[in-house]
């Protein structure tokens, strides 16, 4: 886990990771975005479109904390995981990629900057106890909310970032 263990440190790690996502998106057009090939089937715009549906519930996780009700995830309730394993992963994967599929590059991308901004309005708006203590919302599973959510955003863009990489810098 990065050293989340502050409000700065928060916004901190969520400003870099705007910026680097925002410096890999920069210069891709409509056409390059949607070649498959950045990660196994999807294209590059369905990877991006992956990485901001779940920062979705990101943003989700820290607005509860603002309200103290339970988050209310971007997908049907019909795929809740509370208990997450693999085959729930894949289908909120599926349902992601579904919602997204259609949609211009541009959407993608200010759709991107919108759950960046509803990261940082939370993190500046909760009180610091209510970001950094383990366990402080009974929906937590006893981690503190704002290190756990932002260091899960940090690992999830990780495991797609390489792949990002490796397509952008393709020979053409």
């Amino acid at each position: 886990m990065a050293d989340l263990n502050s409000r700065e440190a928060l916004l901190a790690t969520v400003r870099a990771l705007r910026n680097e996502l925002d410096g890999i998106v920069a210069g891709v057009d409509e056409e390059q975005a949607k070649q498959v090939g950045s990660f196994d089937a999807w294209s590059f715009k369905d990877t991006i479109a992956h990485l901001t549906s779940w920062r979705l519930a990101t943003a989700a996780r820290l607005e509860a904390g603002l309200s103290g009700d339970a988050p209310a995830m971007p997908w049907p309730a019909s795929l809740d995981v509370d208990d997450v394993d693999e085959g729930d992963v894949d289908e909120i994967n599926r349902w992601f990629y579904e919602s997204n599929q259609d949609k211009p590059l541009a959407d993608i991308l200010r759709e991107s900057g919108k759950t960046f901004d509803r990261l940082e309005r939370a993190i500046v708006s909760l009180p610091e106890a209510d970001l950094l203590e383990p366990d402080r919302f009974p929906w937590s599973q006893g981690w503190a909310l704002g290190p756990g959510v932002i260091d899960g955003t940090l690992d999830h863009y990780h495991e797609h970032e390489a792949h990002l990489r490796t397509w952008l810098n393709r020979p053409t």
